[in-house]
C-alpha cells in the first residue's frame, strides 16, 4: 500500500508541477512579450525625426507652412504636417547637393520634386519599415522598426492578454490544483479562502496595452512622386514665378 501511496505522491507532485511550470511560464512569456513591444515603442519614437527633417527642408523651399499648406492643396490633400515643429535635437535635412539645372526656375522645380519625394519616402519607411544592415550578422539584412510592427505586436500582446485572462485564471488553476491534491495536506486553498476568487483574479489580471494611450505619431500616406510629378512640377513653376526672390534666396541657403 506504501508503494502505491508513493507512486500517487509522486505523479501529484508531477501534475502539480507541470501546472505551476504551465501556469507563470504563460505569464512570463507574455511579460516578455510586452518588453519587448516596449522596446520597438523605444526604437520607432526617435525615427520621427528622420520625417521631421525632411519636412523642415520641404517647408523652407516653400517658404514656411503656408506654401507647403498650398502644396498639398494642389495635389487635392488637406495639410499634412501641421503637428510638425522645430523640436529639440531634430535639424533639418540637407541634400548633400542640389540637382544642378541652367536656369534658377528649373533648379527649383528639380530641388522642390526632390523635397518631396524624400519626405514621401521617410513617411512610407517610418509606416512601413525598410531593409537595413543588420549590425548583429554581417552581410544580412533585417526589416527596420515601424509603425505598423509595433502596430501589430500591440495587437498580438493583447490577443494574448484576453486569452490569458480568459484560460488561466489564478483562483481557477489553484482550485484545480486543490481538487487534485491530497486531502492530508493542510491548507489547501488558503489563498483563495483568504481573498477570494474575484478578488484575486482581478488582482493577478493582466490588462491589454492601450495603443492610442502609447502617442506614437502617425505618418500621413502621401502619393508617390511618380503618381504625383506633374502636378507637383506644374506647381512649383507657379509658385516660383509668384515668389522668385525670396525662392532664389531660399535656393542659395542649401
Amino acid at each position: 500500500m506504501n508503494q502505491y501511496k508513493t507512486l500517487a505522491d509522486a505523479l501529484e507532485s508531477e501534475v502539480l508541477s507541470e501546472m505551476a511550470g504551465t501556469f507563470f511560464g504563460a505569464r512570463k512569456a507574455l511579460e516578455d512579450q510586452t518588453d519587448d513591444l516596449m522596446l520597438m515603442v523605444d526604437a520607432l519614437r526617435p525615427l520621427t525625426a528622420m520625417v521631421f527633417s525632411r519636412v523642415l527642408f520641404l517647408r523652407a523651399l516653400l517658404l514656411g507652412e503656408e506654401g507647403e499648406t498650398t502644396l498639398f492643396a494642389a495635389l487635392g490633400l488637406p495639410p499634412q504636417f501641421q503637428d510638425v515643429r522645430v523640436q529639440s535635437g531634430v535639424r533639418l535635412w540637407r541634400p548633400e547637393k542640389l540637382p544642378f539645372a541652367l536656369l534658377p526656375s528649373s533648379r527649383f522645380v528639380k530641388a522642390l520634386l526632390l523635397a518631396y519625394a524624400e519626405v514621401a519616402h521617410a513617411c512610407e519607411v517610418y509606416m512601413s519599415g525598410e531593409y537595413v544592415d543588420d549590425p548583429e550578422h554581417k552581410g544580412r539584412k533585417r526589416m527596420s522598426p515601424h509603425y505598423k510592427m509595433v502596430e501589430s505586436l500591440c495587437r498580438a500582446v493583447n490577443k494574448r492578454v484576453a486569452k490569458l485572462n480568459d484560460e488561466m485564471e489564478p483562483s481557477s488553476v489553484l482550485q484545480y490544483a486543490r481538487n487534485i491534491g491530497t486531502q492530508e495536506q493542510p491548507g489547501q486553498g488558503s489563498i483563495t479562502n483568504l481573498l477570494g476568487a474575484e478578488s484575486l483574479d482581478k488582482g493577478l489580471m493582466f490588462s491589454p496595452v492601450d495603443f492610442a494611450g502609447l502617442g506614437l505619431w502617425r505618418a500621413p500616406s502621401l502619393p508617390a512622386l511618380r503618381d504625383c510629378e506633374a502636378k507637383l512640377t506644374t506647381f512649383a513653376k507657379a509658385f516660383y514665378s509668384a515668389h522668385k526672390e525670396e525662392a532664389q534666396l531660399a535656393l542659395r541657403e542649401f
